[in-house]
């Protein structure tokens, strides 16, 4: 009896572990399924300037707010010749260009500590919000265009959390619909955004595109916005800096 009590213990552990090498294995074939860098990789620390002092999480381990793009305030940026806003802000805990990399979409964003309301993200164009998308989480916006060249398709937003706007919403071109995620949110490895189109005519949103289907179109439109959104926040600083100068003067 001793005999049979003891081989089938071991018998189920070893089902147990088959098991748990067997969800291991579905989980790394996901993986490769979303193209390997859908997890995305940390980026180096912004290249437009330092996060300004005193912003990291304090001692009681609240994080504090990044400057605010509220709902119903104007974009933050201009369209680019796309017609595409820039989908992050603020612009300063961006990376550059050259980090970003190509995926089912785009994958971009700030340092491993840029995220949550710290980097927040902004609709590309007006739309209809929905949310969820399988290995994005499901807070992941998808946004259906209805206004500029790429009226009618979805856009969709992978590794958000937590949603700033709720399912069906209608929200204008530069909008905060979403901040990126802290940690692992859907399949990832580190903190991004992962923007992506889906192709003209797709009418299910969950039909993700496939490698190289739309990304390099997508990353076309993130370049032109994110040039039209420098130049926008290079003439912002300079109109400050004017302005600071007449009061300057005068206490002299």
């Amino acid at each position: 009896m001793r005999r049979s009590h003891s081989s089938y213990a071991f018998a189920l552990m070893a089902g147990l572990t088959l098991a748990a090498l067997l969800v291991l294995w579905r989980l790394a074939g996901a993986q490769l399924a979303f193209g390997g860098s859908t997890g995305g990789t940390a980026m180096p620390a912004p290249s437009l300037g330092a996060p300004p002092a005193g912003s990291a999480p304090g001692s009681d381990g609240t994080t504090p707010t990044a400057p605010s793009a509220p709902a119903g305030a104007p974009s933050p940026y201009p369209p680019g010749a796309s017609g595409w806003v820039f989908p992050l802000y603020p612009l300063s805990r961006v990376a550059s260009p050259s980090w970003w990399t190509l995926d089912q979409g785009v994958d971009l964003g700030g340092g491993a500590n840029q995220c949550g309301p710290r980097l927040l993200e902004l609709a590309v164009a007006s739309g209809i919000v929905r949310q969820g998308l399988a290995g994005f989480g499901d807070e992941a916006p998808v946004l259906l265009a209805d206004s500029g060249p790429d009226s009618g398709r979805f856009i969709y937003y992978g590794h958000a959390a937590p949603a700033l706007v709720p399912a069906g919403a209608h929200v204008a071109a530069g909008q905060p619909i979403a901040q990126v995620g802290c940690g692992i949110v859907g399949i990832s490895r580190a903190p991004h955004l992962e923007i992506g189109m889906l192709p003209a005519g797709a009418g299910n949103p969950q039909r993700l595109p496939a490698m190289g289907q739309t990304s390099r179109e997508t990353m076309s439109n993130l370049r032109s916005a994110y040039r039209s959104a420098v130049v926008a926040e290079r003439a912002r600083k300079a109109a400050a800096k004017r302005r600071r100068r007449p009061s300057r003067a005068h206490r002299r």
